[in-house]
């Protein structure tokens, strides 16, 4: 791997995405210990600690359009989630009111692209507009299906729906500022909602025969390699900021550099590099391991249903807690799902992984 060059304005730059890392007081809520003296730091080194890699391949080829796509997830949406059905409607026949701007123009956009492009449908506001913006990228991979499912949740979720309804009200900048740059401990349950829609729309697309044994198999498999990834990165760079005084100056972070290539630590030498060129930062990325973590207790949990009407008390207390994202913070929005708090789920989550590597060595004797 080639030497990192420290110059004044790689520093500044770094500084920033240190800031950005940093952003709602992310670190000190990620090490702060609670009253079994554990911390988030701690509960997700466990999982990492589960987690076993396997081989994944680049989801299949499937022949998509705007209505392949529009159909397949307005079934899905009429099947598991009916009090949401009319909103994707809405917003697929291009008349839900949060997409249109004061101009009457509508902001929803399916843009075919090749396979490999690296762009993902997205959905979302930008700065002041008083609108969300969704874009559905077409790549031909089944992917394309669950990635548009995953993202309509966010635009049904109330978070979403709250910035847009506070930025139409005219209420000064500053309470548009605080909700927008709200406690990150608010903030970080944000994926929570899509990962449970995901997990449901690949069940429904196996119901179909769209999805094979083979393809849930690779998704799981998917999701346990970004996981890891997710979490190497938060502690990685959590470790970096820890050794680095704030602001970050030329000379502290030359120093580290230099320490770091002496001792041919070339994983934090390549995290320093990531932080000063990538978007992604450890605050952002936490929201992704809470989302997998506790979607993936809240599969189980429907799985294990004694009853179909079980299974439908639980899709109908997801559709309410959309109405709600904007309230939870991280314990409460996981009491509301599971009944349980953060610390309790990763216990379940890592025993329900520990459990399932022992059941697999068992057979492959």
């Amino acid at each position: 791997m080639p030497k990192l060059k420290i110059t004044k304005q790689y520093a500044k730059e770094f500084d920033d995405k240190c800031a950005k890392a940093d952003s709602h007081g992310f670190l000190r809520f990620f090490t702060k210990r609670d009253a079994n003296n554990r911390s988030l730091l701690d509960l997700i080194a466990l999982v990492e600690d589960t987690i076993k890699i396997k081989p994944t391949k680049h989801d299949r080829y499937a022949e998509l359009n705007e209505q392949k796509i529009s159909n397949c997830v307005n079934e899905f949406f009429s099947l598991y989630m009916p009090q949401k059905a009319e909103e994707v409607r809405r917003i697929f026949n291009r008349t839900h009111p949060y997409f249109i701007d004061q101009d009457g123009i509508t902001h929803i956009n399916f843009i075919h692209t090749q396979q490999g492009d690296p762009h993902s449908s997205n959905v979302g506001h930008s700065g002041r507009c008083s609108f969300l913006e969704f874009n559905v990228y077409i790549h031909n991979s089944l992917d394309d299906l669950r990635t548009t499912a995953h993202e309509l949740t966010h635009a049904l979720s109330s978070h979403h729906q709250h910035v847009i309804e506070t930025l139409r009200s005219n209420v000064p900048i500053r309470e548009i500022d605080n909700y927008a740059h709200k406690n990150f401990e608010k903030d970080c349950v944000g994926e929570i909602e899509s990962y449970i829609t995901e997990k449901l729309f690949n069940k429904f697309l196996f119901q179909k025969g769209i999805y094979t044994i083979e393809d849930l198999e690779n998704y799981e498999n998917q999701q346990q390699a970004s996981l890891l990834t997710e979490i190497n990165l938060i502690r990685e760079e959590r470790d970096i900021i820890k050794k680095l005084s704030c602001p970050v100056s030329y000379e502290n972070l030359k120093k580290l550099v230099a320490e770091l290539q002496r001792n041919r630590h070339s994983r934090l030498i390549e995290r320093i590099r990531k932080m000063h060129d990538d978007n992604k930062c450890s605050s952002y990325m936490f929201r992704y391991v809470v989302g997998r973590i506790v979607a993936d207790q809240w599969i189980k949990r429907f799985d294990k249903a004694q009853d179909h009407q079980t299974q439908l008390d639980m899709l109908d207390k997801f559709q309410n807690y959309l109405d709600r994202t904007h309230e939870f913070n991280l314990d409460r929005a996981c009491e509301n799902l599971l009944g349980e708090n953060f610390a309790s789920i990763v216990e379940a989550y890592v025993m329900d992984k520990t459990n399932e590597a022992i059941n697999l060595d068992e057979k492959a004797l």
